[in-house]
């Protein structure tokens, strides 16, 4: 029932109040980008049941847009679909991350080969502008968001071709262990601004080794974290299911935060 549902799992760790839904082009976008962003945040853990009804009562919308961002969120990787016409928040595995890093290693120096030439002042412009507003940020997704369009900057400048689709695809599935990351460790956030800034000035002197070794090291600050953090986060991620119990829910999530 409506009463049993608040805006718990879906609202900041600070307490902020959700976004306003005429602040977005559709209601489907609201959706999908409220909820976006409480799973990068942590609010929506891995494992967490999204419930089609109980979200559309969070959100103030009909179910249609809440059906449809699901549907994006799971195209995005964020969250595996099920049949009652739900999804689960995906659960972290550190091997796809550094399958990830290793796949972002060895494409990587092909990208700056091709953009080290090609990127414009505006781009690197707009690339400094990016990583000031990084500096401040303290909201992860909001940091997040903020590192994926800097990081596309440059692979669109390499052509934009099937080469940066393949990059910009890598970079979007190693949100959740960024996000993830930086909760555990706030300093990673540091470290990878001034990777950031390396990386720009790199490119200003069209030096690609300097380029390369910006992004070496920047590449592994989501699985830079210890054994027992990692485990950590899969019992906390996919607790031990025991018999009758079943996984915690959006619902769940708006009665804690009561």
């Amino acid at each position: 029932m409506n009463d049993e549902v608040s805006d718990g799992g879906l609202r900041s760790s600070g307490g902020e109040r959700l976004p306003r839904l005429e602040n977005w082009r559709t209601a489907q976008d609201f959706a999908k980008e409220t909820m976006r962003r409480a799973i990068l945040r942590g609010d929506l853990p891995g494992g967490t049941r999204l419930i089609q009804a109980d979200l559309a009562a969070q959100l103030g919308v009909s179910t249609t847009p809440v059906r449809e961002a699901l549907r994006d969120l799971a195209a995005a990787g964020l969250i595996r679909l099920d049949r009652n016409r739900g999804g689960v928040v995906r659960e972290l595995n550190w091997q796809e991350m550094e399958e990830i890093r290793e796949i972002q290693e060895q494409l990587t120096p092909l990208a700056i080969a091709s953009a080290i030439e090609a990127v414009t002042d505006d781009d690197l412009r707009e690339a400094e502008a990016l990583s000031r507003q990084m500096e401040e940020e303290t909201d992860p997704a909001t940091w997040v968001d903020l590192n994926l369009h800097f990081h596309f900057l440059f692979y669109q400048a390499a052509g934009g071709g099937r080469l940066s689709a393949i990059l910009k695809s890598l970079e979007e599935g190693s949100t959740l262990y960024v996000a993830q990351a930086q909760r555990w460790h706030p300093e990673i956030r540091r470290r990878a601004n001034e990777d950031h800034k390396a990386l720009v000035a790199a490119f200003r002197k069209r030096d690609a080794d300097k380029a390369i070794a910006a992004l070496a090291g920047h590449a592994a600050i989501s699985i830079d974290t210890t054994e027992e953090e990692r485990l950590s986060a899969g019992e906390s991620a996919a607790p031990k299911r025991r018999a009758g119990k079943r996984a915690p829910t959006t619902r769940d999530a708006a009665s804690k935060g009561r």
